[in-house]
C-alpha cells in the first residue's frame, strides 16, 4: 500500500534492467502520446547533480562526495516539499543502503517499483552499453564496490551511485521496502506485457483502462524506440552505439559462455534461486 504521506515513487533497478523502458511506458500512459525518448515525462533521476545543486542552493562540487551520505536523505525531503504534485516518479540506480545507512527511507517513500532482470541477459547488455568485455561486465555485477559516476578525475553530471553486486542491490531494496514495494520482472514485461505493465500502473495509482495500457505498450514498443534511436542520438547515453539493443529474454545463450554463466550463479545463487532464475540444481531457467 502506498504511503500517501510521502511523494517519492522510486523506479529502482540495477542498470540495464529495463528502467528506461518502464519510464517510457509510464510517460506514454501519462501523456497518451508516443514518447520522445529525449523528453520523457518521467526523466527525473535522483542522482542528478543539477537536481542536487538546485536543492542545496550551491554547487555540490564544493562538498566531498563522502559527505553526501550525511545530507542526501534530508535533501530529498526538502526537494519533495518544494514540489506540489501528488507524487514524484524518480529513477534510482543506487542501492538503498550505503555504509549501513538507508538512503531512501520509508518516511520519504510513497512507493517503490523495483525492476528485476536476470543477470545472464543483463551482463550482455551491460557489456554492450559500456563497450567492455563480458568478463569486465561480470566484474561489475559481482563486485561489492561497484558504483556509477565515481571517477575522481572528472566532475560527472551525476553524483556517485553505489550499487554493489546485483544481488546486494536487490536485497538492499527488499530489506528496507519489502512492505511497500512492487517487484516486477523484466521477463514478465516482455512475455506478459499487459499484466505486468498494468500492475505498475495500478500500484502507482495512475487512472487507466485496459485500452490505455495496451496503447501505452504499443507506443513504447522496442521497434519504435529503435526507430527513434536511428534518427536521433539519445542524450542520456550519447556514447552508446545502440541503447535499445534487442530487449529479448534468453539472448544470453548466444552471448556468454557456460563458464561465465556459472560465475554468475556462484556470485548470486541465493537471489537467483529465490526469484526463479535457477532451480536447486543450478539449472538456468531463463
Amino acid at each position: 500500500m502506498l504511503n500517501t504521506n510521502a511523494k517519492f515513487i522510486w523506479l529502482a533497478s540495477y542498470p540495464k534492467s529495463g528502467n528506461t523502458w518502464v519510464r517510457i511506458f509510464l510517460s506514454a500512459l501519462l501523456t497518451g502520446k508516443e514518447p520522445d525518448i529525449n523528453n520523457l515525462a518521467t526523466n527525473l533521476i535522483i542522482s542528478s547533480r543539477q537536481l542536487i545543486d538546485a536543492t542545496l542552493g550551491f554547487s555540490s562540487s564544493d562538498i566531498p562526495e563522502d559527505d553526501y551520505l550525511f545530507y542526501r536523505t534530508r535533501m530529498y525531503e526538502v526537494y519533495a516539499k518544494a514540489h506540489k504534485q501528488e507524487y514524484i516518479l524518480c529513477k534510482v540506480h543506487d542501492a538503498c543502503i550505503l555504509k549501513g545507512e538507508v538512503l531512501f527511507t520509508p518516511a520519504i517513500t510513497r512507493g517503490t517499483v523495483y525492476i528485476l532482470r536476470n543477470p545472464f541477459d543483463m551482463v550482455a547488455s551491460t557489456a554492450n552499453h559500456h563497450n567492455v568485455s563480458i568478463e569486465q561486465a561480470l566484474d561489475y555485477i559481482c563486485s561489492p564496490e561497484h558504483a556509477l559516476a565515481n571517477r575522481r578525475t572528472k566532475l560527472n553530471n551525476q553524483v556517485s551511485q553505489y550499487m554493489g553486486t546485483w544481488s546486494q542491490h536487490l536485497q538492499s531494496w527488499e530489506n528496507v521496502h519489502h512492505e511497500n514495494m512492487l517487484l516486477v520482472k523484466y521477463e514478465d514485461l516482455v512475455n506478459d506485457s499487459l499484466q505486468a505493465f498494468s500492475k505498475i500502473a495500478a500500484y502507482i495509482n495512475i487512472p487507466h483502462t485496459k485500452a490505455d495500457v495496451l496503447q501505452a505498450i504499443e507506443n513504447a514498443a522496442f521497434q519504435k524506440l529503435q526507430n527513434q534511436e536511428q534518427k536521433t542520438a539519445i542524450k542520456m547515453a550519447p556514447h552508446v552505439k545502440k541503447f535499445f539493443r534487442s530487449g529479448k529474454v534468453g539472448g544470453w545463450r548466444n552471448e556468454i559462455t557456460t563458464d561465465q554463466a556459472m560465475r554468475i550463479i556462484d556470485c548470486h545463487y541465493d537471489a537467483l534461486l529465490k526469484h526463479g532464475y535457477i532451480d536447486t540444481a543450478g539449472n538456468i531457467l531463463v
